[in-house]
């Protein structure tokens, strides 16, 4: 049986932090671009920009998974059981299941959207559509609705993972910012 690190691996660690800092621009950017008062051509640019980056995080959650599955995280400090255990493990899950959701219910209303505007990522290469649903008003309400809900929870989940750490450090003693950060 192999030995679980203390930490975590510097390649687990950039795509942390890379991705935790792109989910809150694009948690940012899409409450904007719904709520702001924006010009119309400001509007369609950040709309571009974040299904860009959308396309971006959905590639780099593959990435993150891939190597997740093979590279074993550190195991909890013993001091954290029962229902903080099971907290911590419910709160990772699902921060990894909104971090594919949230992409793939965007990609499926930019791909049914009466529009049909093109997603070229950074102006590098365009991505595609799902097939089968231009121009189809049901799955873009309904994917609009889904975006905007699993990004609300998203946005509570992210806050219960920083205040969970910040609990852990302020009251508990423990630094769990070791674990996932490059110095100690």
């Amino acid at each position: 049986m192999a030995i679980r690190p203390e930490r975590y691996s510097s390649v687990a660690i950039i795509l942390h932090w890379v991705m935790a800092v792109a989910f809150v621009l694009m948690l940012a950017s899409g409450f904007v671009m719904a709520y702001g008062d924006l010009s119309q051509s400001l509007k369609f640019r950040m709309f571009q920009w974040h299904k860009s980056l959308g396309v971006l995080l959905l590639l780099a959650f593959v990435l993150r998974l891939g190597w997740r599955l093979f590279h074993r995280p550190p195991a909890f400090p013993a001091s954290v059981t029962g229902l903080a255990l099971a907290a911590a493990k419910g709160g990772h899950l699902a921060l990894y299941a909104l971090m594919i959701l949230l992409p793939l219910s965007g990609w499926v209303m930019v791909s049914a959207s009466v529009y049909g505007l093109p997603t070229i990522v950074f102006g590098w290469f365009e991505w595609p559509h799902l097939p089968g649903l231009a121009g189809d008003e049901g799955a873009s309400d309904g994917a609009k609705t889904a975006h905007l809900v699993l990004a609300l929870l998203f946005a509570a989940t992210i806050a219960g993972h920083v205040l969970a750490v910040i609990k852990h450090y302020l009251f508990d003693r423990e630094n769990f910012m070791a674990r996932i950060w490059w110095t100690r």
